[in-house]
């Protein structure tokens, strides 16, 4: 570098006189640089993977090409929706299709099983006169039923005994006051249907 006129300016000197064309060698080192450049910044285009890190590396070579298209059909979409009016809430909402209702009645299974009182019913005949837990269970039927038997006490007297003859008038059975087996089954009827 001794033997370099230092009047002349260097060739590698960027910022030297802009205006003055660039020598051969600089003209060289330029293309030089330049292939050397293109080749370094053209990494995707020679579909050489080994520069890109993660995602980018398993996109196929023309993902710029698919991105646009994709862009452009959801654009295209969300413009057909636009106009379908999907996204126009002045439009009142239209009510669902009405669908016929069919007529045809509906039948429960008939079962031969007669459903049993709610009401326990006595099992043994009563009389006026008699007490105990079996009497409570005729007050309460008979109460259920809307007959008035007063207090609901076990006691057959007088108002459990006019309640009976009540039943049995309504029952067109003999109106004799007393719990027989015609009557039980009368007031199981009773409960049943009531």
């Amino acid at each position: 570098m001794a033997d370099r006129d230092p009047r002349s300016p260097d060739p590698d000197d960027w910022f030297a006189d802009t205006e003055r064309a660039p020598s051969r060698r600089a003209r060289q080192t330029s293309r030089a640089f330049d292939a050397q450049s293109d080749d370094d910044d053209d990494w995707i285009a020679d579909g050489s993977r080994r520069a890109l890190p993660g995602l980018a590396a398993s996109l196929p070579d023309n993902w710029v090409t698919l991105a646009a298209g994709g862009l452009i059909l959801v654009v295209f979409l969300v413009a057909v929706l636009a106009f379908a009016g999907v996204f126009d809430s002045s439009k009142p909402a239209q009510a669902p299709p009405i669908t016929p209702v069919s007529t045809t009645p509906v039948t429960s299974p008939t079962t031969t099983q007669a459903t049993a009182p709610a009401v326990p019913l006595p099992t043994a005949p009563l009389k006026p006169g008699d007490t105990g837990v079996q009497v409570k269970r005729l007050q309460r039927a008979l109460a259920q039923l809307g007959y008035s038997v007063g207090k609901v006490d076990g006691d057959y007297g007088t108002s459990t005994k006019s309640a009976v003859e009540q039943f049995q008038t309504a029952s067109k059975l003999t109106a004799d006051g007393l719990f027989g087996p015609a009557t039980r089954a009368a007031l199981i009827t009773a409960l049943r249907s009531g």
